[in-house]
């Protein structure tokens, strides 16, 4: 005769079992938590990146963009993006931007419009308008999102990220120049029809005689003042910003041999007081021109050389190889690297003949002007040169400055802006 089951008996039996339960119950639960954690640890993670690709981009295009003159080779716009893009990192700065498989740059004459890589533009150089930069990171593993693949119907693969940016040039509101003038062409010494770009504009030879021979001199651009320190500190520094419009008068200071250690500066050959970028930053290259080591057939066009030198970084060829005497100590290729977009310079043209009564000239127009040289020790009494390369405000002009950004209509000079 069986035994008849009791209460507690059923009660164990049925605890036993829910035991069972709950641990499915909680595994399941603590996967879906785990999962969910993981989701906002991995969309974290992406957010970042794409915010890394995204710096990438947008410092590609303004660089890229900066050399979209109308007149200079996309080369050389597509190197500046590139090389400005891949200098930044993502995955948490733990991996560079790589040039071929992460990002691209390509070219339009409109912002909305079809975009090309710089060898299948189908449309003349001067209209090109825009450039745009796409990155693209792949197969992004993700910390713990997978979890998510043990429920039925689930399957999450890596990610994508992806981030773009549009940039073209505008006027800029404010312009910044260096403590210089240039006489108008039939101002200069010996006088011209015109100033064609790459001619050099000589400096004057004689401090005492204000209209030459040489075609520019130190200039006070905000009269009355423009002593010695206050010219040096612009020529270190980042110039004389905010200019009053064309039609504004500038001051002629005279001679002033101190201000040689600073505009060397900006080639990065330091001496007296100023011991290295600290005292004033140097341009990209530091490469010179002379008379003696430059001389195509009209002597000038030194500019598309530059540029070559400037993507190069290259430092300074010592006095020994430039053939100028400047007793300076040269930047390394490290330092100009590091360095600032210097060298391509906006300078007042003035009537150089209203210099004679007052010490003061109208601007008559603002150009862009391209440092050629440092300047000698005084004692070696030579001339330096300028480039002219055309006015501030033209569309071609390859002048940046250090502007904010204003109406296209404007007449600063160009400089780039992101517009998507």
């Amino acid at each position: 005769m069986s035994r008849p089951t009791t209460y507690r008996g059923r009660q164990t039996t049925w605890r036993k079992r829910q035991r069972g339960a709950i641990a499915i119950i909680v595994g399941l639960s603590l996967a879906v938590l785990i999962g969910f954690v993981g989701l906002a640890l991995d969309l974290g993670k992406l957010y970042v990146t794409k915010s890394e690709l995204q710096n990438s981009v947008d410092a590609c295009a303004l660089a890229a963009a900066r050399d979209v003159t109308g007149a200079t080779p996309l080369l050389v716009s597509e190197a500046a993006g590139l090389a400005t893009g891949t200098s930044n990192a993502a995955m948490f700065q733990n991996e560079a931007v790589k040039m071929v498989k992460d990002l691209n740059v390509s070219y339009s004459d409109n912002a909305d419009g079809t975009y090309y890589t710089k060898d299948s533009v189908p449309y003349a150089l001067d209209k090109v308008k825009y450039v745009k930069c796409t990155a693209e990171r792949t197969d992004i593993a993700h910390w713990f999102i997978q979890i998510l693949n043990l429920l039925p119907g689930i399957d999450i693969q890596p990610s994508t990220v992806n981030a773009m940016a549009v940039a073209t040039t505008t006027s800029a509101q404010t312009a910044c120049a260096i403590p210089v003038y240039v006489c108008t062409p039939p101002t200069a010494n010996p006088p011209k029809a015109a100033y064609n770009k790459g001619d050099w504009i000589s400096s004057k030879v004689d401090p005492k005689d204000p209209y030459g021979p040489g075609s520019f001199g130190w200039a006070d651009l905000s009269p009355p003042g423009g002593g010695a320190s206050e010219l040096a500190g612009l020529l270190a520094g980042s110039g004389q910003c905010d200019l009053p419009a064309v039609g504004s008068k500038v001051g002629e200071p005279g001679d002033i041999a101190s201000l040689i250690a600073a505009w060397n500066t900006r080639f990065g050959i330091y001496t007296g007081s100023y011991k290295g970028p600290t005292d004033g930053t140097p341009d990209f290259t530091g490469y010179a021109y002379s008379v003696t080591t430059w001389n195509p057939p009209n002597g000038g066009n030194a500019y598309a050389d530059f540029i070559q030198k400037r993507g190069a970084n290259a430092p300074y060829q010592t006095d020994a190889n430039s053939g100028l005497t400047t007793k300076g100590t040269e930047s390394t290729q490290a330092v100009h690297k590091a360095g600032a977009d210097r060298r391509l310079v906006h300078v007042p043209m003035v009537d150089c003949t209203e210099f004679a009564s007052t010490k003061l000239a109208k601007v008559v127009s603002w150009n862009c002007m391209l440092m050629v040289q440092p300047m000698q020790e005084p004692s070696a009494k030579d001339v330096v040169n300028l480039e002219y390369l055309g006015n501030s405000n033209d569309p071609t002009s390859p002048c940046a400055t250090q502007g904010v950004p204003g109406s296209d209509t404007g007449s600063g000079p160009r400089v780039p802006v992101l517009v998507q």
